[in-house]
Parts: structure tokens; sequence; C-alpha cells
């Protein structure tokens, strides 16, 4: 019996199946929050997409936005990546494009730029679960309590509603 090749798409399955689920490693130590390292993504990725013999070059950048950060004193690069995953097996191709930004008061900011770029691209062309979930409202009681303990929250009395008169000589 004839072995069946996997195409490109079989071959993401199986790479989605193997990474799974990365965690935060890095520590953003000024503003106190936990990331996914785009290292430890390019090192997940990397070795499983190497066993699918899948390989992901960029084929083109465009430069959507530079200027300078609100300070002044550094630069801000947004820069647009296409990027190509190719099958060496049977070469099938599959393009998608991803955004990073950087900014740096040196000539680093292109670099900070193509590595998010490429961390959000695996990322999202994977579905690599990093534990970030902007929807996820599972903490919403436990913030509410903890502000209500912090401001004595009593619900604002309602204004009254203001009569037509009060509104008098106002275009809208």
């Amino acid at each position: 019996m004839a072995e069946t090749k996997k195409g490109l798409a079989a071959k993401m399955v199986d790479i989605m199946k193997a990474v799974g689920y990365i965690r935060k490693s890095g520590t953003n130590q000024a503003q106190g929050y936990k990331y996914v390292m785009a290292t430890d993504v390019a090192d997940a990725v990397r070795d499983e997409m190497s066993k699918n013999n899948v390989s992901m070059v960029p084929s083109t950048v465009d430069v959507v936005a530079e200027g300078l950060t609100p300070s002044g004193k550094q630069t801000l690069l947004t820069l647009r990546f296409t990027w190509t995953l190719t099958d060496g097996d049977s070469g099938e191709t599959l393009s998608f494009q991803s955004i990073g930004t950087g900014s740096d008061s040196g000539d680093k900011a292109a670099y900070k730029a193509a590595t998010g770029a490429l961390k959000y691209a695996l990322l999202t062309a994977f579905l690599i679960p990093t534990g970030d979930d902007p929807e996820n409202d599972s903490n919403d009681k436990i913030i509410a309590d903890a502000a209500a303990k912090i401001f004595e929250a009593k619900p604002a009395a309602k204004a009254p509603a203001k009569a037509s008169a009060d509104f008098e000589g106002v275009d809208f």
C-alpha cells in the first residue's frame, strides 16, 4: 500500500499538537508583568518545523509607520512582515502577515519590531496558547470585590434627567 504524504496543512496541525502551550518565562521589570519570550516561541516551533520539513521565511517587509515616541527620545517603528511557510517535501506554500513595533534610542528599533513580528507570527500561525485572553472575565468578581473594599463602593446616585428646557439654545 502506498504511503500517503501529508500536505502543509496537516504538517501545521502536527506542529500545533507538538508545541502546545508556551509559558511566560520573561518578566518586564519596569512594568511588572510576565510575557512569552520570542526565543521560547522560536525554539519550540523551530524544532517541530524541522521534524516536519517545514520552513518559514520573511518574503516581504513594509514600513507601516515611523516616527518618535511621545517623549521624542526614541525612534518608533512599525513593520509589516509577510511570512511564507514552505513544505520541503511538496513545495506547497502558505503566506500570512504579522505586525511588529519597536522603539529604541539607538539603532535597534527595526530589530525589536522584527522580533515582535516573528513572535506573533508564530503564535498566531500555530495557534499557540500563552495564557492571555483579553476576553477572560474569570477574575472580574475578584477584582470587583477588591475594588469595593478599597473604595467602599456604593452605587452612585443617579442624576435626575435634564428637562428639555435645560438644553435650549444648544446645537446638537
